[in-house]
């Protein structure tokens, strides 16, 4: 009878120990990490391999000869991923601080306007703004620059410098008129690719 009970305690303790490395196994199996990053399809990856990579910092000028050459978007692969594609030329794409991927074109217009986009890895955009003040462009007695950047820890920065002064009938400026003031704002690129910006500011220089 002993021998009985001794052969049924040994059965039951190691159907526990059983159940238990059975119970842990399913344990680790459920705690194994599921990857939320999606994967590049093959259509939005053809649409960023337009783009040539630049490093940070960058700065634009879009009353520059120098851009006015670059090539515009394909329509066929950009539609999807941005609206304006046969408006907008390609500058680049740019190095992100997230599971993100950041591009920068630019809008026709009297200048050039810097357009940033930003794009989760499956091609659903996250944020775009055009990063610009917009007061540039030709007129008498009239001078501006403008410049974007963004720098290296994704802060931006976009202005406008801006000269006006009296004319004379032949519209010719009038010296001892100039009127000098810098529009600005200022901002950041998140690290979910989202695009902050300030309002205009304006800084009277003269």
């Amino acid at each position: 009878m002993k021998r009985i009970l001794l052969i049924i305690t040994l059965v039951l303790i190691s159907s526990c120990k059983s159940e238990n490395k059975n119970d842990k196994s399913l344990t680790t199996e459920l705690q194994e990490p599921i990857s939320e990053i999606p994967q590049v399809n093959d259509q939005f990856q053809a649409f960023i391999d337009q783009f040539p990579t630049k490093t940070l910092p960058i700065k634009i000028n879009g009353c520059t000869d120098e851009i006015l050459d670059l090539p515009k978007l394909d329509i066929k692969l950009s539609s999807e991923y941005t609206k304006d594609a046969e408006y907008e030329h390609i500058y680049g794409k740019i190095p992100t601080n997230g599971n993100y991927i950041s591009t920068i074109t630019l809008g026709e217009a009297d200048c050039f306007v810097p357009i940033l986009n930003t794009y989760k890895l499956n091609g659903e955009k996250i944020d775009s703004k055009p990063i610009n003040i917009g007061y540039c462009g030709p007129d008498p007695c009239y001078e501006c620059v403008e410049n974007m950047t963004i720098d290296s820890e994704y802060r931006i920065y976009v202005a406008d410098t801006i000269k006006t002064s009296d004319c004379d009938d032949n519209f010719n400026a009038i010296a001892g008129t100039e009127k000098i003031k810098v529009v600005y704002k200022e901002g950041k690129l998140t690290k979910k690719g989202v695009i902050k910006l300030t309002n205009k500011i304006v800084k009277n220089i003269k």
